[in-house]
């Protein structure tokens, strides 16, 4: 009998858990991105992308938890046409291993169930560069109080190795054959810390500091194994 149940358990089990890939296109932003002193730029259109491996489990047919692995292309562009001759461009790319813990709310249906996910996302940085170019050169000047070039092309110390974000998703799973299931939807995250390393928590041009924070929204993408579903 012990062993009856013991397999009924683990059936059960098996068929709760399952694991994914996943992949996001997203529209990235660094709020009041640090300019090191100089006039502030204006804030270009930003696009990244993200991939995941991912695995989950559901308590019951509308409750679950999920946990994503995965790397994401964040980041920053700006500009500052000062006049005809004078134009100022940065590109900012922040590459970060994302480690989201998701609470899932999922409703009911044969084939299409609506959800939504909320919970943190731990970003680790893995590097960030730049480019900064005047007239597409690369910009001569000095951070201020630094022999360091603002241009300078690998820019990881100038952040914090690691984010925490607020995460929040929904959209829908669609049960393409009992095992297998595509899941679409949109993300949306926003950093709760300030990404400046301390040395770089500088005052803007009109001498107040702004902490910075990483932002994104995108369309989300994958596909799930759900253990023996088929079976």
């Amino acid at each position: 009998m012990l062993l009856v149940l013991c397999l009924s358990g683990l059936s059960v089990m098996s068929q709760n858990f399952y694991v994914g890939l996943g992949g996001t296109i997203m529209n990235t932003w660094v709020t009041n991105e640090s300019n090191y002193g100089y006039p502030d730029m204006d804030y270009s259109t930003t696009f990244g992308g993200a991939g995941n491996v991912n695995a989950g489990f559901d308590f019951n047919k509308n409750i679950g938890l999920k946990l994503e692995v995965g790397f994401s292309k964040l980041g920053q562009n700006t500009k500052d046409k000062i006049n005809e001759d004078t134009l100022y461009e940065r590109k900012l790319k922040l590459n970060y291993l994302q480690i989201p813990l998701m609470f899932k709310y999922r409703t009911n249906g044969e084939v299409a169930r609506f959800y939504v996910m909320a919970g943190p996302q731990f970003g680790f940085l893995l590097n960030a560069k730049q480019t900064y170019y005047l007239n597409d050169e690369p910009d001569q000047r000095f951070i201020p109080g630094t022999t360091e070039k603002i241009s300078e092309e690998t820019i990881t110390s100038h952040y914090t190795s690691y984010d925490i974000s607020a995460r929040l998703d929904f959209g829908a799973d669609i049960t393409l054959i009992p095992s297998l299931v595509l899941n679409a939807g949109l993300t949306f995250s926003y950093g709760l810390m300030d990404i400046n390393a301390t040395g770089y928590r500088m005052p803007d041009h009109d001498g107040n500091y702004n902490a910075s924070h990483n932002i994104f929204g995108g369309f989300n993408v994958g596909i799930a194994y759900v253990f023996g579903k088929g079976k």
